[in-house]
Parts: structure tokens; C-alpha cells; sequence
């Protein structure tokens, strides 16, 4: 099943993202939340940027699923989630992926090393759709190599893993968008997932704004490990 699970992921994923990412862009220049942040230039940079991450991104993914088939056929990891019937299998393997990308990004944040590579994704004083792709390759190496070591040790399946992405693209091409959404309809988003004026807080160029809000797809964690910020202080200003 995971060896299905891993070829159907390896051709349909790049379409997926890739789609989602053009339905997300049309959206937010169609009703954006700020005209003045719709700038081709900067959209154009931060694409081209993209397409080198998505190229590491997508390669380095495939080397490892495949590390995770073959952990899984050796009996590897702490949980038996390959033993566990399939819905709650895949449950709990969404949370716990998520659970521990709320860390990683945390970790992000308060290490020097780190930062000084996750803030190239922060410098972004125009955040939309594109910001989504703009990262340091440096910091995707990194976070490939966290995720080789904690999704093994933690016995996650490829299909627990492929689950998990389809929540997780949409969502982050969502929160960083700048598509325009009220407060309220924001504020009812949010109780299920992170939303996009949750993480527009998270963008700000205000440290106490910017570390907060580090749930990539559930909300909860932020409240749970108490850096949840519900507004912000003033009218947000991207950037560092």
C-alpha cells in the first residue's frame, strides 16, 4: 500500500500544489484583501525563487519516501501506525506530523542558526500567495533532514505523509494569501484551522507578532504551548 501510495504521490503531487497555488493567486487579485500589495515584480521574484525550492523540495521528497517504505518494511519507528486500522491510523498521523511542524517552526524562530535562514521567508514585505514558495534552500535541507529523523523514529507511513500534504498545501497557500476575508468569517476559520489573518500576525514586523501564530495547519497548538496572539497590535506591516 505505501509503495502505491508513494507513485501516486511522486506524479500527483507537483499538479496538485501547482493548481492550488494558481486557483489561490487568480483569487487574491480578484478580491484582494490589500490592492496595494499586487506588484508583478515582486510576484516574479519570489515564483522564480519558488520554482528552485519546489525542484529541491519535490527531489528531496522522493528520497525520503523512500527511506520511509524501507523503514517501514524493516519494522521501524516508535508507533505502529501500518497496525493501527486505517482511519485512526491516518488521524493520528496528521496530528502528530502537525504537532511536529509547529516545533520545527517554533525552533525556527528562537535558534540563531536557524534564523538566519527561516527569515529570508520573513523579509517578505508584500506577503501573498508567492510568499508561500519563498524560502531559503538552506532552511529546506535542514527541515528535510528533521523530517527524515523524526518520521521514521515515529514509524509515519507514506500514506499517513501524503495525507497529511493534502491538508497541509492548501492550507499554506491559503494563510499566506491575500485574498480578502472579515473578521468574522476569519475568527470561525480559525477554530478549525489557521487562518489567514491568524498568520498575517505572524508576518508582522513587531517581534512579539512574529513569534506567535507558528501552527501551520490546526490551530490548537499555538493556544496549547501559549503563543497564540488573536489580534494584532495595529494595522500589521509585513516584513522584519
Amino acid at each position: 500500500m505505501q509503495n502505491i501510495g508513494f507513485q501516486i504521490n511522486t506524479i500527483l503531487q507537483p499538479l496538485a500544489v501547482g493548481f492550488v497555488f494558481l486557483l489561490t493567486y487568480l483569487a487574491e487579485h480578484l478580491f484582494p484583501q490589500r490592492k496595494e500589495l499586487l506588484q508583478n515584480n515582486h510576484d516574479l521574484k519570489n515564483i522564480m525563487v519558488g520554482v528552485v525550492n519546489l525542484l529541491f523540495s519535490f527531489a528531496s521528497g522522493y528520497y525520503l519516501q523512500k527511506l520511509m517504505v524501507y523503514a517501514s518494511g524493516q519494522n521501524f519507528g516508535l508507533i505502529p501506525f501500518a497496525k493501527i486500522p486505517t482511519l485512526l491510523s491516518l488521524v493520528l498521523q496528521i496530528i502528530c506530523i502537525d504537532l511536529f511542524v509547529y516545533w520545527w517552526h517554533r525552533v525556527n524562530h528562537h535558534i540563531p542558526l536557524f534564523w538566519k535562514f527561516h527569515k529570508f521567508h520573513h523579509e517578505d514585505e508584500n506577503m501573498n500567495t508567492t510568499t508561500a514558495v519563498r524560502f531559503h534552500t538552506v532552511e529546506l535541507f535542514f527541515a528535510v533532514i528533521a523530517k527524515a529523523v523524526f518520521l521514521t523514529l515515529m514509524g509515519i507511513t507514506v500514506t499517513g505523509l501524503i495525507a497529511y500534504g493534502i491538508l497541509f498545501f492548501p492550507v499554506v497557500l491559503l494563510v499566506h494569501s491575500n485574498i480578502r476575508i472579515n473578521q468574522k468569517t476569519d475568527f470561525l476559520l480559525r477554530k478549525i484551522i489557521i487562518s489567514p489573518l491568524m498568520h498575517r500576525i505572524h508576518h508582522s514586523n513587531v517581534i512579539v507578532e512574529t513569534n506567535s501564530n507558528y501552527g501551520s495547519v490546526f490551530p490548537f497548538w499555538d493556544r496549547i504551548f501559549k503563543s497564540y496572539r488573536k489580534k494584532p497590535i495595529g494595522r500589521i506591516k509585513f516584513g522584519l
